[in-house]
């Protein structure tokens, strides 16, 4: 259930809400003053359940102060950090449109591309940003090393006038983070289908792998597609780790050489063979920028306004509503595995030990839990039946997954409580089986 609807919010009048998820809800609001003056806003809430959260709120701050140092006009603005009767917001520039994700999904279903022209505006745009936010130094001079290490369609919002905004550098990473945060924890960040390489091999990651996000993006703008998208997230790493994507030319034949070449560089496997900087891809792709004597922002202004219905706005500042997931396990793999099949639609929190888990259980208790058989300092079993002991998880769907299902297994697990058996290897099996269960008990 959300939250109720605040009048105010500091100083901003909050209009409604835009999205609500499972840390944030976000608000459009108003600033307004003397003589009429009246500006639109973003404003993103932590949730009241995590204010007693420390390490939460901590990341938040610094997420306000990271991004708060970045100002391109390439990049969603953060206004002011705020607080007020012990709720903390962060308030952004609003951006008036959709993101290119909703772009894409409009044009796909009427089977409509962006033009050479388009695609090449919304790459040297997003080029400039990154590169920007690459380079950036601290105060006293000092290299940032800031990686956006999300750089999705979603991420990326188009203005009614055709300006391009990159937003959400929350999950950046940077050398001189303000305050020390948790790394190693075997979060996947970023979405699978956009990510290098060397960030699935938990590797060292820099500007080039921002750039070949970059070029997975561009990619789809060009064929109507995701490059790497295939009928399993086993199948879209392979893809990822081991071939070689066919150029954008190959399903649309308008794509000039060039621009095949660059989307061929962004996307190669060693960093070494990509550009090294953003300013390098905004440069490349300049040329091809304009259709006659239009520029290419007019052209994407007409897309919006013929394509794209007004009320499919700015809502990709925050998420719907997501269930709370809880996934134990000690493999890393499968862990990664799952969280990127099912983080679209649940919130989900990954542990890979007993301890750790029974501490997520008592700080925000789940609408499910999956579990592998073998957990640290404990059995998939044991935790059910610690679960379902205590009051208000009783009911909690409980999945375990085992390499090997056998009657003695199975009966030891509705012994202890659990939901349903199922094989760790069937990721769309076990989304489905967690949907059936969820929707059958209300969780």
């Amino acid at each position: 259930m959300t939250e109720a609807l605040p009048e105010r919010l500091g100083k901003y009048e909050v209009v409604r809400r835009l999205a609500f998820g499972g840390m944030a809800e976000v608000f459009l609001a108003k600033l307004s003053g003397a003589d009429g003056f009246s500006r639109k806003v973003v404003i993103k809430r932590v949730l009241q359940l995590h204010h007693a959260n420390l390490d939460f709120i901590t990341m938040f701050r610094d997420e306000a102060r990271l991004t708060a140092q970045l100002a391109h006009g390439n990049i969603v603005q953060v206004i002011e950090f705020g607080e007020t009767s012990g709720q903390y917001y962060l308030v952004l520039e609003y951006v008036n449109g959709p993101s290119l994700a909703t772009v894409l999904r409009a044009l796909g279903k009427k089977q409509l591309k962006l033009s050479v022209a388009e695609v090449a505006h919304v790459a040297a745009e997003v080029a400039r940003a990154l590169d920007y936010a690459h380079r950036k130094r601290s105060d006293d001079g000092e290299p940032l090393l800031i990686v956006h290490r999300d750089v999705t369609p979603s991420n990326i919002l188009l203005s009614r006038e055709g300006e391009v905004k990159l937003t959400d550098f929350g999950i950046a990473r940077a050398r001189s983070r303000l305050t020390s945060t948790a790394q190693g924890t075997g979060l996947l960040k970023g979405k699978l289908r956009y990510m290098a390489p060397e960030t699935i091999h938990d590797e060292k990651t820099d500007a080039r792998t921002d750039l070949f996000s970059l070029g997975a993006v561009v990619h789809e703008m060009l064929t109507g597609s995701p490059v790497f998208a295939a009928e399993s997230e086993v199948a879209t790493l392979y893809r990822i780790l081991s071939e070689t994507p066919a150029p954008p030319s190959a399903r649309n034949p308008a794509v000039p050489p060039s621009l095949d070449d660059l989307v061929m560089r962004l996307l190669a496997h060693d960093p070494a063979r990509r550009p090294s900087r953003g300013q390098e891809v905004a440069d490349e792709v300049a040329p091809l920028c304009r259709q006659g004597d239009r520029p290419a922002a007019d052209l994407l202004a007409q897309t919006l306004a013929a394509h794209v219905p007004e009320e499919d706005g700015p809502r990709e500042y925050g998420s719907t509503v997501k269930r709370r997931l809880l996934l134990v396990g000690e493999s890393r793999t499968i862990r990664w595995l799952l969280k990127a099949r099912l983080s679209g639609s649940y919130e989900v929190t990954e542990v890979a030990s007993g301890a750790e888990a029974l501490a997520a259980l008592q700080e925000s208790p789940p609408n499910a839990v999956i579990c592998q058989r073998d957990v640290a300092g404990t059995s998939g079993l044991e935790l059910c039946r610690w679960i379902r002991d205590k009051a208000g998880l009783t009911a909690t769907p409980f999945l375990l997954l085992a390499s090997d299902l056998t009657p003695s297994l199975e009966a030891e697990a509705r012994a202890s409580g659990v939901s349903r058996v199922m094989p760790k290897a069937d990721m769309d099996g076990v989304a489905a089986a967690l949907q059936e269960l969820i929707a059958r008990d209300g969780a």
